[in-house]
This record gives C-alpha cells, sequence and structure tokens, in this order.
C-alpha cells in the first residue's frame, strides 16, 4: 500500500456523516481486527507459517503478513484463497453485536 493511499485511508476515518433520524446506529467495531485475528489463529491451528501459506495459496507472504497485521484489508477473493490454502470455508455472515439491542 502506498504512503498516498494510507494518509487517505486515515484521513477517511475521520470524516463525519451527518445520519438521519431514521437511520440505525450500530456500536463501533473493526471487521478488519477481526479478521486478522482469526486468520493468525486459523494458521496458527493448521501449524503453517505465512510463507508456507503463501506457497499453496499463490499469494505472497509479504501480503498475508500485512492481511495479519491489519495493515491490508482483503476482498473476498483473497480471503477465499486464504480459506482454501487453511483447508477451511469461508463463510461471511452479519449478525447482531454482542451485548444485546442498541436504544
Amino acid at each position: 500500500m502506498t504512503n498516498f493511499q494510507e494518509y487517505l485511508d486515515q484521513a477517511l476515518k475521520t470524516v463525519e456523516i451527518p445520519s438521519e433520524s431514521n437511520e440505525v446506529s450500530a456500536p463501533e467495531y473493526d471487521v478488519f481486527s477481526e479478521i486478522s485475528a482469526q486468520l493468525i489463529d486459523a494458521r496458527n491451528n493448521s501449524g503453517i507459517t505465512q510463507k508456507e501459506l503463501a506457497q499453496k495459496t499463490g499469494l505472497t507472504q509479504a501480503l498475508i503478513s500485512r492481511i495479519e497485521s491489519g495493515k491490508s484489508h482483503p476482498t473476498i477473493d483473497t480471503l477465499k484463497r486464504i480459506a482454501d490454502g487453511l483447508g477451511l470455508r469461508l463463510v461471511v455472515s452479519l449478525e447482531d453485536f454482542e451485548g444485546g439491542e442498541e436504544e
């Protein structure tokens, strides 16, 4: 990722978009942190290194490292390749936030 892209990503985090009165607000969470943690756990549970996973998926070890460290946001296609390389099935779901309903 370029420095310019990192700058844009950081700058866009601070942009506030006015909400309309009928919008549902959701608690903040970082889905990419969740993805990163799950990938690290799955790879460690499989007992393979980033380099070995890269060889199985055709991705670079550097990309896998950036995804695991949260510096790169993977596409669904990339996640599918990683899941396949780990012998896992990629499942994407939308779920309620933990801790109950928002008021």
